[in-house]
């Protein structure tokens, strides 16, 4: 399969709320967001939110099927790192490269604009992304206690980084 990635704008606004609710209701170890207020969201609000540039989208035939959040730093004390997440591929999608051409993209646009370290969070029990991370090179700095929490219960992050340069 052929995917293409490119940075969200305010035009696939709907198309992203319809992806983000999904993915919030199918693996909700996966998003901060919960399924109540990915539900509230309003077009005219994602769009906003696209409008800065921080999402990458994975389309196939056109169609919207995957994003994740791309953010460098901006300061001169951090913009050598970039924070990547939330990260999601439509479930019909998995296995077919999909997740791996998506992350690619990423890693290629953050080594052509500089960034040397990518960092993301990702549940302690949220094992097929620990492994999919793993991966692609990323390596567990630390655990973050508390972190999150769902419905009341306290979850646990594992902070991981993925250098791009030596």
């Amino acid at each position: 399969m052929t995917y293409s990635v490119e940075t969200l704008t305010a035009e696939h606004a709907a198309d992203w709320l319809k992806l983000r609710l999904e993915g919030a209701e199918l693996y909700p170890l996966g998003f901060l967001i919960t399924v109540e207020e990915a539900s509230e969201m309003t077009v005219d609000r994602a769009a906003e939110i696209l409008s800065f540039g921080g999402m990458r989208g994975l389309f196939f035939q056109s169609q919207l099927v995957g994003f994740a959040g791309y953010r460098p730093e901006r300061l001169a004390r951090t913009r050598h790192r970039a924070e990547v997440g939330p990260f999601y591929i439509r479930t019909e999608h998995h296995g077919k490269g999909a997740a791996g051409d998506l992350m690619m993209a990423i890693v290629d646009e953050a080594k052509s604009a500089g960034v040397e370290q990518l960092e993301l969070f990702v549940d302690t029990e949220n094992a097929r992304a620990i492994g999919f991370y793993e991966k692609f090179g990323f390596e567990r700095i630390a655990t973050h206690p508390d972190g999150v929490r769902i419905d009341g219960n306290s979850r646990s992050d594992h902070f991981y980084n993925k250098k791009l340069r030596p």
